[in-house]
């Protein structure tokens, strides 16, 4: 598996997995559970994908930022 997406905005990482689920590609939520109880930790949650979905994920990770540093 691959890291495609860190963040510690919980939200963003939520709203991104919807987007792979839509594009049919798997993904995995990693250190969520950790963020949300201990605030401030050193890690952030992660979103993970198969090697084979990398590239796809990664394509969508991509278009997601765009259009959302585009909205502001």
């Amino acid at each position: 598996m691959k890291l495609v997406f860190s963040s510690p905005n919980s939200t963003g990482v939520g709203l991104l997995q919807g987007q792979l689920e839509v594009a049919a590609i798997p993904s995995e939520w990693r250190n969520q559970a950790a963020a949300q109880v201990m605030i401030g930790a050193p890690f952030d949650p992660e979103l993970w994908v198969e090697d084979a979905d990398f590239p796809a994920a990664l394509a969508l990770v991509r278009a997601w930022r765009t259009a959302a540093n585009a909205e502001g």
